[in-house]
C-alpha cells in the first residue's frame, strides 16, 4: 500500500490497502472515517485513517497504536468488532465492522428527544459495553453521544477508543481531555480519569436522551464548568409517571455526583439501576423496545414484528 492512498486531505482515496472506499462518513481529531469494502469478502467496513499531519508526530502516532491495541483486544456485543489494521507509519488505519445505522449525536439531532424508556434501554446497553471495558482493565475515558451508534436492528456499540487508557497504566491526570458537554469533573480538574468517570459521562448521555438537551452545557471554560457540576441539580423531567420521574431522578442524582466516592461505584450497579425501572415498566428487551422506536419513528420500515412493550410509558 502506498502512502498516497490515504493522505487525510479534503480528497477522498479510491482505495486503502485491501478496502474500496465508499464514502467518508466521520472526522475525528485523530481521523477520518471512511465506509469501504473489503474486495476479499464484499462486505462493508468502516476505516479509521490517521490523519495526515499526525503521520510522522511521535505522540499521536502513539496515541494510535495503542487505540489499535486496545479495540483489537475487545470482543463484545455492544462494542464495535475489530477487523483489520495496518501500521507502517505514515500509513496507519483500523478496520471495524461497519454500522449500518446512526451515531448517537446524529440520532438526537434527528429525534431531538427520547421516550424515558428507550433512554433508559440505550444507556443500558451502552454500560454493558463498558462494563466489559472496566472488566479488562480499561477506561473508555470519552463517553458521548458521538461515541455510541445505533443500528437500523436496535442494538447500541460503544465505538472510538482514542482516549482509551489501561487502568494503573495511564490516567490522564492534569490534562483536560474528553467532550465539551460529555466533561465528568476529572476530565477537566487534577483528579485521574477513573471508571465512575464513564458512569458519569453515561449518566449525561442519558438526560440528553430522555431531555432534549445537555445537563450541563458544552464550555471549554474549565472554572465555569466545574462549578455547575458542583452545583448541578437534576430538574424535573415532567414525567406522567411520578414513580418513574423519582426513580430517574435517584439515579440520575447518583451517576452525577461530584464526588467520585458518591456516584456507582461500578458499571453494573448502574446497569441494575437503569433495569430496576425498565423492569418495573415491563420492558424485557431492550433492543426489541429501540427497534419498535425506530419502526415507529420511521427510521426504518416496519412493521415492528418483536414482544408488546408499551415503549411510551411515563412520557411527557
Amino acid at each position: 500500500m502506498s502512502t498516497n492512498q490515504i493522505k487525510a486531505t479534503s480528497s477522498i482515496p479510491a482505495k486503502i490497502g485491501p478496502y474500496k472506499i465508499v464514502a467518508e462518513v466521520g472526522v475525528g481529531g485523530l481521523g477520518r472515517v471512511f465506509r469501504g469494502i473489503d474486495e476479499r469478502t464484499g462486505g462493508a467496513v468502516a476505516i479509521k485513517v490517521l490523519h495526515d499531519k499526525f503521520a510522522r508526530n511521535t505522540k499521536f502516532l502513539g496515541i494510535f497504536h495503542r487505540e489499535l491495541l486496545i479495540i483489537s483486544s475487545l470482543h463484545h456485543k455492544h462494542i464495535v468488532s475489530y477487523l483489520d489494521s495496518f501500521f507502517n507509519p505514515p500509513d496507519c488505519y483500523i478496520v471495524t465492522e461497519f454500522v449500518d445505522g446512526w451515531s448517537g449525536y446524529s440520532f438526537v439531532k434527528q429525534v431531538k428527544r427520547v421516550p424515558p424508556l428507550i433512554g433508559l434501554c440505550i444507556v443500558i446497553d451502552m454500560l454493558q459495553g463498558i462494563d466489559y471495558l472496566h472488566l479488562h482493565d480499561t477506561i473508555h475515558s470519552d463517553l458521548s453521544a458521538a461515541n455510541y451508534l445505533i443500528d437500523s436492528k436496535g442494538r447500541v456499540l460503544v465505538t472510538d477508543f482514542g482516549l482509551a487508557c489501561r487502568l494503573e497504566v495511564e490516567d490522564y491526570r492534569n490534562y483536560m481531555i474528553g467532550t465539551p458537554g460529555y466533561y465528568a469533573p476529572e476530565h477537566i480538574s487534577n483528579e485521574p480519569i477513573v471508571q465512575q468517570t464513564d458512569m458519569y459521562c453515561a449518566a449525561l448521555i442519558l438526560f440528553e436522551l430522555i431531555a432534549g438537551r445537555k445537563i450541563i452545557p458544552a464550555s471549554n471554560d474549565r472554572h465555569q464548568t466545574l462549578e455547575l457540576m458542583r452545583k448541578v441539580k437534576i430538574p424535573a423531567l415532567g414525567l406522567t409517571d411520578p414513580a418513574m420521574e423519582k426513580a430517574l431522578n435517584g439515579l440520575l442524582k447518583t451517576a452525577l455526583q461530584f464526588s467520585v466516592s458518591r456516584r456507582y461505584q461500578s458499571a453494573d450497579l448502574m446497569m441494575f439501576a437503569c433495569y430496576e425501572i425498565l423492569k418495573r415498566c415491563g420492558i424485557r428487551y431492550a433492543r426489541h423496545a429501540i427497534k419498535k422506536f425506530l419502526v415507529d419513528q420511521a427510521l426504518v420500515p416496519g412493521p415492528f414484528e418483536g414482544h408488546d412493550q408499551n415503549i411510551y410509558k411515563g412520557s411527557s
